[in-house]
């Protein structure tokens, strides 16, 4: 009996997948749980299974096709076993293209309408401009254009007949050349998707504060960060340790670790960090679940392990939808502030920048000090100025007393 193969859902967001190739062709033999091809979504690449054992009797997409979710692509049957495979294919008439489309793509046919009644005059734009500029009455113009349309022509003439001053025409700007023109991925496309709709729907609200990184970076200079490293083979990083207390801040601040679904908010009861990560591609956000639970070299090891698999398209896709709060830091790129947008359904996203020494006054004197720049932005909806403003006040006060997250 035959079995169709469609494309799975396999999130939310998901609405179609790219064929990347085919592990198997027609007539192939094929196991069930077996991989007939690779697709890649908005998020990962995944390879689909067999439903069924047989021959492979059909495929209807090749590489590189964007099919819908649920949309058929491949028939498994038995070996021997007959079948219309014209029942299973989707044939779609071409459809004429409209008129006014033909006339728009053509610089050569231009569909224009004929004049109405009762004294309306056509006039093309810029010489309706012209003529006010020159004070000249548009009834006593004549328009040699179609169906009596006045034109920039008729209005030079009508300034050569010692009428008025001649005017000269603005040349029409020449629009600046393509050099090259790239497709967006599936990724890009769902990045750009959600983003906007995170800006449309979501009030954000910014704030912005500093802290003093001195105490951190003693901790990681420290003989325990090598203790640590001997005993557990991770070696700490400041993300690690920004990870660990924005998660444990987060327990003081649950609306922060929320989201809005309609008219009611939903406060997460697990604490799961995300850190952006930038790919070639796009932007993928994998998250370290329980991160207010773990311990500093849990986080490590857990974030090297997360971002080595995404920069390998090996994320599966709970550890990238399981993120309840996500911290960007473009601090490595030379940075030194920025604000994000939000990540849906999060309520709340906090951007890093890099640190810096800069003179600052500890106990009336001048003294250098490490200092970072953080912007939290927040879902105004759920979360008010001065909640996201106490968070912020009680996250940099863990960061400059680190030795407190162990």
């Amino acid at each position: 009996m035959a079995t169709e193969v469609t494309i799975p859902n396999l999130g939310y967001t998901m609405t179609v997948a790219k064929i990347l190739k085919w592990l198997k062709s027609v007539g192939d033999p094929v196991e069930v749980g077996e991989i007939l091809l690779e697709i890649e979504t908005d998020k990962v690449n995944y390879g689909i299974e067999s439903p069924a054992s047989g021959v492979v009797k059909a495929i209807f997409a090749k590489p590189g096709d964007e099919i819908p979710v649920g949309q058929l692509v491949a028939i498994i049957g038995g070996e021997k076993e007959e079948m219309d495979l014209r029942l299973y294919q989707k044939i779609e008439k071409e459809k004429p293209v409209p008129q006014v489309v033909q006339a728009a793509a053509s610089k050569e046919t231009v569909a224009v309408a004929s004049p109405p009644t009762g004294g309306r005059r056509f006039v093309s734009p810029l010489a309706k401009r012209i003529a006010r500029e020159k004070g000249i009455d548009l009834s006593s113009l004549t328009g040699s254009g179609h169906a009596g349309r006045v034109k920039v022509a008729d209005v030079e003439k009508y300034l050569s007949e010692g009428k008025g001053k001649r005017v000269e025409v603005p040349a029409t700007p020449k629009a600046p050349e393509i050099s090259e023109i790239i497709l967006m991925t599936s990724m890009r496309r769902t990045i750009a998707q959600r983003l906007a709709q995170s800006f449309h729907d979501a009030p954000h609200f910014n704030l912005g504060t500093e802290v003093d990184m001195t105490e951190a970076i003693r901790f990681l200079d420290q003989s325990l960060q090598k203790r640590m490293e001997e005993r557990t083979g991770q070696k700490l990083s400041l993300n690690d340790i920004l990870i660990k207390a924005v998660a444990l801040t987060l327990r003081e601040h649950p609306l922060l670790n929320a989201r809005l679904r309609e008219d009611r908010v939903e406060i997460f009861k697990d604490i799961n960090i995300g850190l952006a990560v930038a790919l070639e591609k796009g932007l993928i956000v994998p998250a370290i679940e329980k991160a207010d639970q773990k311990r500093l070299w849990e986080i490590a090891k857990e974030r090297k392990d997360l971002v080595e698999k995404a920069r390998e398209g090996r994320l599966s896709l709970p550890e990238i939808e399981r993120g309840t709060f996500t911290i960007s830091n473009l601090g490595m790129y030379d940075i030194v502030f920025f604000t994000s947008i939000l990540n849906p359904p999060q309520t709340g996203i906090l951007s890093i920048g890099k640190i810096y020494d800069r003179p600052v006054v500890r106990e009336g004197e001048i003294v250098i000090r490490p200092i970072v720049e953080m912007s939290l932005a927040i879902d105004h909806r759920v979360v008010d100025g001065a909640v996201g403003a106490k968070f912020l006040q009680d996250l940099k006060d863990g960061l400059e007393k680190p030795y407190l997250l162990i």
